[in-house]
């Protein structure tokens, strides 16, 4: 394997997914890398269509791009082209004249973690806004921004505590969030993906106990009220809007998220996520009515940021666990 091009995939890898799941497959034939949609890794309960997965597509393809430009290499990308046996991101690497690098965004993907800290009572300043939300700027996706402590933004935070309690009263969702975290650093770096237990500022503990813990003590009210904290500790909050709802739309909108969040993270700024009324469907509805959207637009990630110290790094799995051998190529 080319060593630029595997490098090119191990830094897709670092690309976000929900509750870590790393929900995709790579493989590299000549001057091109696939990127497929790894279904036996998708989240039924908290993400049924599929879009917060084929957000992470997009956010890894992000990835990919930016290594790429750094290493002085043109890409060119297809999106679900009809001549592939299977749905994937083709990306076509070329050598390139130059320019289109990005030092401080290839530098931030190392360091780019999403932190679910409270954030200390620190503003930014109105020129770090403005770079996140240029980050952000691109075809089909739309950027709003909010000051989570104006009253304005009441309702916004009305609707996170409505889609916590709905998601913490139902077992499903409960159940499949438990099966992914991580409740111990073996487990942790035995299974490479999931949610480590220090990430969500637990403590280790023995699955069993961490499962008694999560059932038992993160109840609706509990779970809304904290996340409403959360929210409101924060100088700034995102909502990213795609406009078409479809694989493509997730995709691009993945795109325009992680340049966002590699922007704020070459800024020192944190960002996590309170997604919550973007994943209940019948409180998306309210909060794309309260947004004023177009009713084809939807309202799929709300994000916060701020100052806070860093938290320890997820897990992540080995390059040979997420390639696939190229078409025609017999593994060895």
């Amino acid at each position: 394997m080319d060593p630029v091009l595997a490098s090119l995939i191990e830094t897709a890898t670092r690309a976000p997914s929900g509750h870590n799941t790393q929900p995709w497959s790579f493989s590299l034939a000549a001057d091109t890398i696939r990127i497929f949609p790894d279904f036996s890794r998708r989240l039924p309960v908290v993400d049924p269509d599929d879009h917060a997965l084929y957000i992470s597509l997009g956010c890894a393809l992000e990835n990919l791009m930016i290594a790429a430009a750094h290493h002085g290499l043109a890409t060119t990308v297809d999106a679900f082209p009809g001549d592939e046996a299977e749905p994937c991101l083709r990306v076509r690497v070329t050598p390139s004249a130059g320019g289109g690098a990005d030092p401080a965004l290839y530098q931030a993907i190392a360091r780019r973690q999403t932190n679910r800290r409270r954030y200390r009572d620190r503003a930014l300043a109105p020129g770090q806004v403005a770079r996140l939300l240029d980050a952000g700027a691109r075809d089909g996706v739309e950027l709003r921004s909010f000051d989570p402590a104006d009253p304005d933004s009441a309702p916004l935070l009305d609707l996170v505590a409505e889609a916590s309690r709905a998601q913490f009263g139902d077992r499903a969702f409960v159940d499949e969030l438990v099966s992914w975290i991580r409740f111990s650093r073996r487990e942790a770096q035995a299974r490479g993906d999931g949610l480590g237990a220090r990430a969500l500022g637990f403590p280790t503990l023995p699955r069993w106990l961490g499962r008694l813990v999560m059932t038992r003590l993160a109840g609706p009210g509990s779970e809304a009220r904290r996340q409403v904290r959360l929210l409101r500790s924060a100088p700034l909050a995102i909502v990213f809007i795609a406009r078409r709802h479809d694989p493509a739309g997730w995709v691009a909108l993945g795109r325009a998220f992680q340049r966002t969040a590699l922007a704020a993270t070459s800024m020192a700024i944190a960002h996590g996520h309170v997604n919550m009324p973007c994943e209940v469907p019948s409180v998306r509805r309210k909060l794309a009515s309260w947004l004023g959207l177009d009713p084809a637009w939807q309202p799929l990630l709300l994000v916060r940021f701020g100052h806070a110290d860093p938290m320890p790094a997820s897990s992540r799995r080995r390059l040979e666990e997420v390639m696939r051998p190229a078409a025609g190529v017999e593994p060895a």
